[in-house]
């Protein structure tokens, strides 16, 4: 049992037990508690049940202190009270000479007694309530910064913080992960073999969101093609599942693990827990960080990318009665990226939607300097990023190119005025997000990989609704990104794809009726 069972035969003061839960916490500093529930069992009888950890060995001490702090407090409230009343009795009696007078308000004082002790009661089950459904559904965030290292000498700094969404302080401890150069091998063998499964698609008219090379039409027949797609495909498998045994074996390392076991103690299983990957590495933005098992056991987790330093904009004051969309559709060569305009349309009664088709650079940059400023850039298109990370680029149509260097003091602008989600719905974002990432823009989506067109489009179809309908941007993301693994028997590692890059001092926006909120 992971309870210690309080029961109390005469119902329950609410504050004599609230002083008597901090009095205990303090009395046991180094074992957290939390009121789980409390059950109304009848005439009087209310059983409440204190959620401690597995391995506590003082449940009996515990009990024994809060009963006795309970009691004392009972009694010094009921002193206080008779005290109270006496004084009562005593003005009531100089005015009130009649005895039938005297029979009536003792009769009044007796019902008003039984009345109070109701109304107790029904305060404290409301109170264990709130405090109930608060603590079985926190919030919490965890950065873990890889503070230096690579996979070929390790990482000898891991710092983990916790931070309650409530509280400004964070918990802190500390672990490392020794060099393992398997993952960038796997990497390496998992991209080229999903180069190779795109090229194969290429040749059958199903091409990313990815700049394409002009390449010689290849002397195979679609048979041919499609045979080979389905062996790539088989390939691609085997690998991911060394993927997911890979990466947990090695986080698995005590130096690590520690952390994980720490993370554990700290959660219930249906809490919000946002985890922010802090790192410089290029490879370790690349992981598929949801496969670990943590992130499997934790339903309502999900995965971000970050780096390690964060800053936060000052704002200026600009009121929008609606959110405001800036959604640029760029280079469609190849793709369909009108099915992403339809589905932003269909938000036109939450949002003002400003759409810019294949635009210059001149108009791009001056919807960016809007005085209004926006809620949420969305680009759909292609884009690509450098090979280490660093830079990325997008189309904008008739092979204009464009970087986020080249618009940074628009940027600039627009994130000073409250610009709080940019979403690249195309290939290769990575470097797009490092990029935008020290602006300090609160929160990019964007896509690891060279993206599927069709997959590109069913993300954000089905994250635009889930974050619409008032879910936070992690769980839209993760339920969103979770729906593309239907797509997966044509296009493996599809729901690997989609990651967020948070910047850790903002709150990440939610999407609310009138305004982009912080959550």
């Amino acid at each position: 049992m992971n309870t210690v069972d309080l029961i109390f035969r005469d119902g329950v003061d609410a504050k004599a037990f609230m002083s008597s839960f901090q009095q205990v916490q303090v009395e046991n500093q180094g074992t957290p508690m939390k009121i789980q529930g409390m059950e109304d069992k009848g005439d009087g009888v209310v059983v409440i049940k204190i959620n401690v950890p597995p391995e506590t060995q003082e449940k009996e001490k515990i009990h024994r202190e809060f009963m006795q702090f309970y009691n004392e407090n009972v009694r010094f409230l009921e002193e206080k009270y008779q005290k109270e009343l006496q004084q009562i009795k005593r003005q009531i009696n100089q005015n009130l000479q009649e005895s039938e007078i005297k029979h009536q308000i003792e009769w009044a004082e007796i019902k008003k007694q039984n009345a109070r002790s109701q109304e107790q009661n029904k305060y404290m089950m409301s109170l264990v309530n709130q405090i109930f459904q608060k603590s079985s559904s926190a919030n919490y965030l965890v950065t873990l910064n890889f503070e230096g290292g690579n996979f070929e000498t390790g990482f000898p700094v891991i710092r983990a913080n916790i931070w309650l969404d409530c509280h400004p302080l964070p918990t802190s401890f500390t672990g490392n992960l020794p060099p393992n150069l398997k993952i960038p091998q796997l990497y390496q063998d998992w991209s080229q073999k999903y180069k190779q499964l795109r090229e194969c698609y290429g040749n059958l008219g199903l091409l990313p969101r990815i700049k394409m090379k002009e390449e010689q039409t290849p002397n195979f027949s679609k048979k041919d093609i499609e045979k080979k797609v389905q062996e790539i495909i088989s390939q691609i498998r085997e690998l991911e599942k060394e993927w997911r045994s890979l990466i947990n074996y090695w986080l698995n390392e005590p130096s690590f693990n520690k952390i994980e076991k720490e993370l554990r103690t700290k959660f219930n299983s249906s809490d919000k827990v946002r985890i922010i990957i802090q790192s410089e590495d290029n490879l370790i933005q690349h992981i598929p960080w949801h496969l670990w098992n943590f992130c499997s056991d934790y339903k309502s987790a999900e995965t971000a990318i970050g780096l390690p330093e964060a800053n936060r904009v000052e704002k200026l004051n600009v009121s929008r009665e609606k959110n405001r969309i800036l959604a640029i559709f760029g280079d469609d060569k190849g793709i369909n990226v009108e099915a992403d305009k339809q589905y932003l349309s269909s938000f036109s009664t939450e949002a003002e939607i400003v759409s810019l088709v294949k635009p210059s650079r001149q108009e791009l940059d001056e919807k960016l300097w809007d005085e209004k400023g926006w809620d949420i850039l969305c680009f759909s298109g292609h884009s690509e990023s450098k090979a280490d990370g660093s830079t990325g680029c997008f189309y904008l149509g008739n092979e204009t190119k464009m970087t986020i260097e080249e618009l940074e003091n628009a940027l600039r602008e627009a994130i000073s005025k409250g610009l709080q989600l940019a979403i690249f719905n195309s290939c290769d974002g990575l470097g797009l997000a490092r990029q935008l990432a020290r602006l300090h823009i609160p929160a990019i989506i964007v896509m690891r990989e060279e993206v599927p067109d069709v997959v590109a489009q069913k993300f954000l179809q089905d994250f635009l609704e889930l974050f619409a309908s008032g879910k936070s941007l992690y769980i839209s993301v993760r339920e969103a990104r979770e729906k593309l693994q239907v797509m997966e028997d044509k296009f493996p590692g599809s729901s690997w794809l989609p990651v967020i890059c948070q910047n850790s001092a903002e709150v990440p926006p939610s999407f609310q009726c009138g305004h982009l909120a912080r959550q």
